[in-house]
This record gives C-alpha cells, structure tokens and sequence, in this order.
C-alpha cells in the first residue's frame, strides 16, 4: 500500500503539483501490490508551513458490496501509537450533522489506518452528498484528525463501486 501512495505521489510530480490535487476527489486505476485496482482517493494539507505533509485518504473495492478506506495520516511523533503495530481503534467521520464510526486497524506495509464501510449503509450516501468530512481517531490523540472536502467525491466513488465485483 505505501507502494500505491508513493506511485500516486510521484505520479502527481513533486509537492507543488500534489498541492493542487489535494483539493479534489480522483478515481482511477493504480498500481497496487495485487496488480491494477480502481481506486478513489483525496488528500489534504496537514501543514501550511510543510508542502509535502499531507493526508491522504483511499477507497478501493473490498468485495461487491463493500469499500477498503486507507487513512494514511501525516505524523511526525509516535505513530501507530505506543509504537503498537497491532493498535486497533475507532474511527469517527464527521460530516455537517451526520456522523458514523468505523473500526480500524493499523498496517504497517504503508502505515494506515484501514477500515471496511458496506456500500449498502447510508453513511456512504452521506459521504456522496456532503461538502467535507473530519476524520478522527477516537481513542488517541496521537493520530491527527484530518478534513478532507468531498468535492467530486460522488463522481469518484461511484466511478470506483461500478467496478466492485
């Protein structure tokens, strides 16, 4: 997985270009450890002082009906948590009036936080029809809560769930 984020990050030419990215959702096939997937992706300035510290966010097919979200977060301490390659957390996302939690889990191959959301669930609707979303771990302040815009994230994920098998 950090393999996917590098090649998009190299992909996008250097912090300057991937500054102007981070303002929009993208769906498209990327090179990942299985071979070519669909995958919808954003990210987000973690630091103003800092180009290159962003966030980034990922979804990819996890099955017909469900979505993998790789939450990969900017961090200059201790992360995961406790050095504990096995932390396990839940993961809030804010959404203007809605919320939902999901459980995550640390990877240590590209250092995110990974969770499952069923595309059936309405929370996936609210992610379609929202301007942006906070994403905050709720069992640590170690891992820092990033706001992503949901700007062409409709557009994104629906290009990316037409190709869930």
């Amino acid at each position: 997985m950090r393999l996917t984020a590098t090649l998009l990050f190299c992909l996008l030419g250097g912090s300057s270009a991937l500054a102007m990215q981070c303002d929009r959702w993208t769906a498209s096939m990327e090179e990942d450890e299985g071979g070519p997937r669909m995958m919808a992706s954003i990210c987000a300035q973690a630091s103003s002082s800092v180009p290159e510290a962003q966030h980034a966010l990922f979804f990819q097919c996890a099955g017909k009906d469900a979505l993998s979200i790789r939450y990969l977060p900017f961090t200059s301490g201790d992360y995961p948590p406790g050095g504990n390659e096995e932390y396990k957390s839940k993961v809030e996302f804010s959404l203007n009036q809605e919320m939902f939690t999901l459980d995550a889990h640390f990877e240590g191959m590209d250092g995110a936080l990974v969770m499952e959301l069923d595309t059936k669930k309405a929370s996936l609707n609210a992610l379609m029809a929202q301007k942006k979303i906070t994403l905050t771990d709720v069992n640590s302040d170690k891992v820092p809560s990033a706001t992503f815009t949901l700007k062409g994230a409709k557009k994104a994920l629906e290009k990316l769930i037409k190709t869930c098998e």
